[in-house]
């Protein structure tokens, strides 16, 4: 296939489509349609993010290079946002757009209201990224018969809009302006320089992190056992909701850690993504000094171990989070907490998507090596 084709992938929830009719896949289809009628050239749009071919085509430029005609529309929902898969797909295809400045290349299309979006949750990277691209709001479109003119013309623009990306990409770029030294782009060494400060404190903010589960852990056992003990001296419901009101008491300093070191962790993970690419860049472009070739491998293995073990950390968290929804249901006085250390907990979570890159990435130098980051 060539690169420059249009591509793109249509990322929703396979429920939604079934209990809305197979709307959702149609407007895929019908957006396709359109751009190619306005264009003359076709739009290959990929919609079922289960199949062999839209996982080849998925890796092929998420992990080459992603170009300017290559886009990601994701069909906002609440189901999409309860999704893992979809929650992986906008944050790894973002990240990678906004590395090289091609952010447009995200289209959200807002299918049906989602209170987050409306309150902005700002602790909620994906929320972030949606609120902060023009979506396309189709919550009332989705109602309109699809023959109708409104709904038509909706889709129109839509196509229009998209054309209009590929022909400003395809537009020369003006000459090239002269780089103030200032402006050179950092070389392995000054990289590395800044890694090994970045590294440490992300490693330090997963520690915190997860002593702060801990001790909602505990705080949530010492409860569970002072309600047992309430319920056989006779106390009843009232004594629950006692204990429930000390729990949020005590849950109140942990949760608002967990807030912010959750914020810290997607701010020290962006700063490590973008170095991880710059040095492994610096050492695909030539010949490095052998030094600092032989240190920037050995960095990039002492990664390797960081990654396996935020790895291990975000499994346990999977199962954390599952018991923190269930928790969050039992009390009004704890919920507002729970659902603070729930969306911290969605922070790290959302994390995997990036750490699993850096683990290709690493795999991927391996081999070139001969089996050995350290290798000669």
């Amino acid at each position: 296939m060539n690169a420059e084709n249009p591509v793109g992938f249509w990322s929703y929830s396979h429920r939604d489509d079934e209990l809305d009719g197979g709307r959702i896949r149609r407007l895929a289809e019908s957006i396709a349609g359109e751009f190619e009628l306005i264009t003359g050239e076709r739009l290959r749009v990929f919609v079922d993010n289960r199949s062999i071919s839209w996982g080849e085509v998925w890796r092929e430029r998420i992990n080459t290079a992603l170009t300017s005609t290559t886009f990601l529309i994701p069909v906002i929902t609440p189901a999409f946002l309860r999704s893992k898969e979809c929650r992986r797909e906008v944050t790894t295809f973002s990240r990678h757009a906004e590395n090289l400045g091609l952010q447009q290349l995200l289209l959200p299309i807002y299918y049906s209201n989602v209170p987050q979006l409306r309150d902005n949750a700002a602790n909620d990277e994906l929320i972030s990224l949606i609120t902060a691209r023009q979506r396309v709001d189709w919550r009332e479109l989705r109602l309109e018969d699809e023959t109708s003119a409104r709904y038509r013309r909706a889709v129109h623009e839509l196509a229009v809009r998209l054309s209009g990306i590929v022909e400003d990409a395809a537009t020369p770029p003006p000459p090239p302006v002269p780089v103030d030294e200032g402006d050179d782009p950092p070389g392995v060494l000054e990289t590395m320089a800044e890694m090994e400060s970045a590294l440490p404190a992300w490693q330090r903010t997963i520690e915190n992190f997860t002593a702060a589960v801990l001790e909602v852990t505990e705080l949530s056992s010492w409860a569970t056992g002072e309600m047992e003990r309430s319920d056989a001296r006779g106390a009843g419901f009232s004594g629950r909701v006692r204990i429930a009101q000390e729990l949020a008491d005590r849950l109140r300093a942990p949760a608002e850690e967990m807030e912010s070191l959750g914020a810290k962790y997607t701010d020290e993970l962006h700063t490590i993504h973008a170095g991880i690419f710059n040095l492994l860049r610096g050492l695909e472009s030539g010949p490095q000094e052998v030094r600092a070739e032989r240190d920037a491998r050995e960095f990039l293995e002492q990664l390797g171990i960081l990654i396996d073990a935020a790895k291990g950390i975000n499994s346990h968290l999977e199962g954390f989070a599952g018991e923190i929804r269930e928790a969050a249901g039992s009390s009004r006085h704890i919920r507002p907490l729970m659902n603070t250390v729930g969306a911290a907990v969605q922070q790290v979570l959302d994390g995997r998507s990036v750490i699993g890159e850096w683990r290709r990435a690493l795999d991927g130098l391996t081999d070139e090596a001969g089996g050995a980051l350290g290798g000669e």
